[in-house]
């Protein structure tokens, strides 16, 4: 069994439909997605749209939780330094694109997401959308689970433990790692276990910042800038 695992596509469609490109010309047996599909992109309903007619399993992210909480986030403070308050201008902006449909659909998402037996989908961490686990890390595996497959940070990684396999599939839609090609997993289950594969799929980075430009979002020349870059802000 081969499962493709994508994450992260911030309402970047171009990112997304490449990726999802590659992973229907892979002949993967599933594909699923690790969370944060709509904030900080130009098209969040398009990205929403598309996972959601091709009913791809979807996991809530950080993210698509703070989309809809809008009322219980507090205001940014005066004192908040320039990039915290222009990261919250953004968000506003993601919140006030999202259609009713997109509202119900990532209200609906799951914290977790089982496609195979021992295998586990995450956007953070088990039971926790927001944790860091890094490269570095020592992650906690849940009982009957030796294989986790998370988003989140944006840089994909395949750490390998005592207690089991932990993948990162990085972003589909901004990388942070340096490379901004589209980053993805292939988890495929050999007779010893699952073993996982980071792969790279170049998009159309212009059409990435015309998409930005043409929807008019709050400092799109800095979001242009950090998309060819490949870092957050």
């Amino acid at each position: 069994m081969r499962i493709g695992v994508l994450s992260d596509p911030h309402g970047c469609l171009v990112g997304l439909k490449a990726a999802l490109s590659w992973l229907d010309q892979s002949g993967v047996d599933l594909v699923v997605c690790a969370g944060d599909v709509a904030a900080f992109g130009p098209q969040p309903n398009e990205c929403v749209a598309l996972l959601s007619e091709r009913g791809i399993p979807t996991v809530q992210g950080n993210s698509d939780r703070d989309l809809l909480w809008s009322a219980h986030i507090p205001p940014v403070p005066p004192a908040a330094d320039a990039r915290t308050a222009q990261i919250a201008v953004i968000e506003d902006w993601c919140r006030e694109q999202l259609t009713p449909a997109s509202r119900e659909w990532l209200a609906a998402l799951p914290p977790d997401w089982i496609p195979a037996p021992g295998v586990l989908v995450v956007h953070g961490a088990p039971g926790d959308p927001t944790a860091i686990v890094t490269a570095d890390s020592m992650p906690i595996f849940p009982s009957g689970v030796t294989t986790v497959a998370a988003g989140h940070l944006h840089t994909p990684f395949i750490l390998r433990t005592k207690r089991g396999l932990w993948v990162n599939a990085g972003s589909v839609g901004r990388p942070c790692d340096g490379d901004p090609r589209a980053a993805i997993a292939i988890l495929e289950r050999q007779p010893t276990g699952w073993d996982a594969f980071i792969h790279r799929i170049p998009f159309d980075l212009e059409a990435a910042a015309q998409a930005i430009r043409e929807a008019k979002m709050p400092y799109a020349e800095r979001l242009i800038e950090t998309q060819v870059q490949a870092r957050w802000w």
